[in-house]
């Protein structure tokens, strides 16, 4: 009878054993997550401000936000999710940058074509973006007090 009794307990050990890493691996998983979500947002953070300095400041002339549209469009990509934009805004967004993109494609000897209509469009949606980055910031801010 004891070995059945000792065959009991190891079986008992193994499976705590096994709990106690599983529950160890898990926290560590906790933990990597939570600290990738923290850099997240720290980086969301020091984008937003980025994105609002170039784009949101009047004394920035037109063609530094030229310059720095493509920056402006992978924050947009990166993060849209985190952006409060209504499905109308997102859509508008997308097809501007669409039609942003086949513009940059479509060369005249060699060079991009440059201004025209689109720059309007395009104003308007950095605009758009701008207001929500910032409004975004502010309500991240609230919550954080």
């Amino acid at each position: 009878m004891s070995s059945n009794r000792t065959v009991h307990s190891d079986t008992s050990t193994l499976k705590m054993n096994s709990a106690v890493q599983i529950s160890c691996l898990l926290l560590v998983l906790g933990c990597l997550l939570g600290s990738g979500h923290s850099q997240s947002e720290a980086e969301f953070a020091a984008k937003s401000r980025e994105i609002s300095q170039i784009f949101g400041n009047p004394s920035v002339d037109k063609y530094t936000k030229a310059r720095n549209f493509p920056k402006l469009i992978a924050f947009y990509e990166k993060y849209s999710s985190r952006l409060h934009l209504t499905a109308q805004e997102k859509n508008n967004i997308d097809n501007s940058i669409k039609q942003y993109r086949a513009q940059q494609n479509h060369q005249v000897d060699g060079v991009s074509a440059q201004g025209g209509k689109l720059f309007d469009v395009l104003k308007k949606i950095i605009k758009v973006i701008v207001m929500v980055v910032d409004s975004t910031k502010a309500n991240e801010e609230r919550q954080k007090t």
